[in-house]
This record gives structure tokens, sequence and C-alpha cells, in this order.
């Protein structure tokens, strides 16, 4: 049995096709139709067909430009075109797109069957890379939010970082930065975008938005991440609304494999609204008293929320000579602890100045480390690691679990210590 999805602009144009899958049910079917690229590109996600038929009539460009992503990001799937009077130059675009094979309708069911088996048992070899597994990037995508109801602790760093740290571990990621007033996420990457996520909201009225739609406002670094920046006003940030927000993720997560979400610090009735949205909330915090409360306090509404058991806390700019413990810090807000990042003010303020992710600026700092170990965490979808009682061997011993099999660049290096070379109470303040 074949799988189908068929997409085209047209209703008569899709029926020719589901009219072969009636005159022959045992061998053909149809999981699903659509008029238009988003509705394709959920179907295909849901639906995972083995063979996508675009009938093209009319210039139906926008849903051609689903054969690209397909053919990247799911190999194992055929993309085919059908139209009338088709030129050398439309033939050409096409198969450039990654479809397997451009041409006029089928006249007879069996003849349509018979070329689509051909087409599979070819492209079956190529793909036999993945081997009976179908590509995860559309079924397996996380929004992560990295937040702090404080300003000033850190947290577009740790967004920043971990992206490019998941990137170089072969993920596809977007940042998208939804500090609307005052983000800067862009900047860290000495990123300077013509359009922001204002410009999208504001320059397209329909409910819904293509990836082409959102590709052309995001800027790609050359790590690999891609950045929808925020506005570059904050008056432009009322463009930006929760309702849109959504149909941007809802599009990202069948391309992306991780969007990271850079907040807005503060505790207002937005926030609840985003939490809603996140699959992973990374909660940023430094050892101080302003910044304990504040997080406390934040953990507190986000347990009221439903979300408490999505907050993993990350501890920034760590030192020896802070006065309250990670074991206190524990006590205090009572929600686990995944990451501490050590205080290097010298690379920090470097990496910041450049415009540079100190990852890719300082890759054997004692920062960096850390930002692999979180990017490490973040990829093992693990929800139950907790390092507030843990030496450093044992930290070290959790993220090595988390990298094992990992099929990226990365593959087969030990993580390290997430504080190379400290002994047990410097990582944790006396536990024993």
């Amino acid at each position: 049995m074949i799988n189908i999805l068929v997409a085209g602009k047209y209703s008569d144009s899709i029926q020719k096709i589901t009219d072969f899958a009636r005159d022959l049910p045992n061998e053909l079917k149809i999981v699903g139709t659509a008029e238009d690229d988003q509705t394709a590109l959920e179907g295909i996600d849901s639906q995972s067909p083995d063979v996508v038929v675009i009938t093209q009539d009319g210039g139906d460009s926008d849903l051609v430009q689903i054969a690209r992503k397909i053919y990247v990001y799911k190999p194992r799937i055929i993309t085919v075109v059908y139209g009338h009077n088709m030129d050398s130059r439309q033939f050409t675009q096409l198969i450039a797109s990654g479809v397997r094979y451009a041409g006029e309708y089928p006249k007879e069911a069996d003849e349509f069957v018979s070329s689509l088996r051909k087409l599979i048992e070819v492209e079956s070899t190529r793909a036999g890379y993945i081997g009976q597994q179908r590509s995860t990037l559309l079924t397996s995508s996380s929004i992560v939010g990295f937040y702090s109801p404080k300003a000033g602790v850190g947290t577009t760093t740790c967004a920043v970082n971990t992206a490019v740290a998941l990137a170089k571990r072969g993920r596809k990621v977007i940042i998208v930065d939804l500090d609307l007033e005052f983000g800067d996420a862009a900047s860290f990457l000495d990123l300077k975008p013509k359009k922001t996520i204002s410009d999208l909201c504001a320059e397209n009225e329909k409910e819904s938005f293509s990836i082409s739609d959102i590709e052309s406002y995001a800027e790609l670094h050359p790590s690999g991440v891609y950045v929808l920046a925020a506005p570059k006003s904050p008056e432009f940030a009322e463009n930006v609304t929760t309702e849109r927000i959504q149909s941007i993720f809802a599009t990202l997560k069948i391309y992306f494999e991780y969007i990271i979400v850079d907040l807005p610090a503060g505790l207002a009735s937005k926030h609840a609204e985003l939490f809603n949205m996140m699959n992973r909330i990374y909660l940023v915090t430094q050892l101080q008293l302003s910044s304990v409360t504040a997080a406390k306090q934040a953990v507190n509404i986000l347990g009221v929320l439903g979300r408490r058991e999505n907050v993993n806390v990350i501890v920034n700019r760590h030192s020896k000579l802070d006065l309250i413990t990670i074991r206190d810090l524990h006590k205090i807000i009572n929600c686990r602890i995944v990451a501490s990042i050590p205080s290097d003010y010298r690379i920090a303020i470097s990496a910041a100045n450049r415009g540079l992710p100190v990852i890719s600026g300082f890759p054997r700092s004692t920062i960096s480390r850390a930002f692999r170990n979180i990017a490490a965490y973040t990829d093992s979808k693990n929800t139950d690691l907790d390092i507030w009682d843990m030496s450093a061997g044992e930290i070290a011993r959790e993220y090595q679990k988390f990298d094992a099999g990992l099929g990226s660049a990365d593959t087969g290096k030990k993580l390290e210590l997430l504080h190379l070379g400290k002994s047990r109470r410097e990582i944790n303040g006396g536990t024993a």
C-alpha cells in the first residue's frame, strides 16, 4: 500500500489523483489533501506519507517550495509534481527543488502506480543511510524557553550559547527573541537584522505563516542558527500578539528540532500565555539574594500555572565567593537544578563586545563546557536531572549518559565537567 498526500490549489486537480486511489483501493491510500502550503506541511507532519503529489496548475510556487523542505528534512518521502504544458525552465526548477518526477498527469491508475513503485525503489536506496527510521525533524520538535523574572542575570547569554551548542551537535535550531521591547539576542551573534518578528506579523495578514514567510524575516548565523529578532523599537511590540506567536511556532515546529525562545524578564499576564507554549523552561538565576527571591516567586507562579514540572534551573555566574550555595538555592526554591555556569567576567565581556557566542569565541573555557553540557541535557529530553547534591564526577557521568548514542558531529566526544578540576564543596556549596 502506497500512502499519498495530495497538495494543490484546485480541487479538480486534486480529484484527478484521488480518483486513482478509488480505482485501486488495495494499492493506493490517500492519507490527506491540502490546498495551501501550511495545511500540506501539517499533513506531512501528522501522516508521514510515502509520496507527496503536488498538482501544479497555474504556477503554484508556494506549494512547490514544500518539495525543497521534504528533500532535505524528510528524505524518505518522495515528491512528485504533475501539471500541464511544463516548459524546460519549470522542469529545471522543480528538479532543483528536490522533486523526483515532474510531468503530465498519468492517464491510467495502473500507469500511476507503476511509476510510483519505481520511484520508491530508487529512492529507498538513496535514503538507505537512515535505515527504516523516518526523519525525526518534523515529529520531534521542542520549544525551549529561557527566562528570568529579574533582568540582567544572563538569560540571553544562556539562550544564545545553548542554541549554538545544539547547532554544533547537528541540530536544526532557531532563536525567537520574544523580549519584544528590549530584546538583543541578534547582537549577541553580531547580526544586524533588516527585519524582525514585528515586521513579519505586521506585513503578513494571513492567519498562518509559511516557512518561506518566516525565513524571509529571519537571519542566519554562520553557526547554522537562525534568529527571528525582536522589534527594533518598543512601540512595535504590539504587532506581535499571542495568536501570531502560536502560528509562528506551529510552522517552525515542522522544520526545526529546537525553537529556543528568549523570554522577557518580569512576571505579567503575558508570561502565563508564553509559558504554556514551552515544552521546557530554563529558569536562569544568580546566587544573590534578590535573584534567588525573584526565582522563588517565579517557581511558585509556574506551579500555580501547572508548569512546575517543566522548570529547570540554571545557576549563572557561579563563584566560590557566593554566600548562597547551590544547596541553599535548592532548599529555598525546591526545584531541580540542572546546570551551574562559572563566573568569568573577562571572557563574558570580551565575547559580548565582539558579538561572539562564548562557545565559539572561547571553546575551551569552562563557560563553554557548561553550555555544551546544557545542550546535551536538552538534547537528551531528560527530566530527572538534579545536580544540587552531586559531586563534579557524578555530574560529568550524568552528562555522558545523555550524550551516549548521539548521531551528530560530536559523536564519541566526552562531555566535560561543569567546573573542571573543582571539588564537590566548590561545586555545590559543601555537600558531603
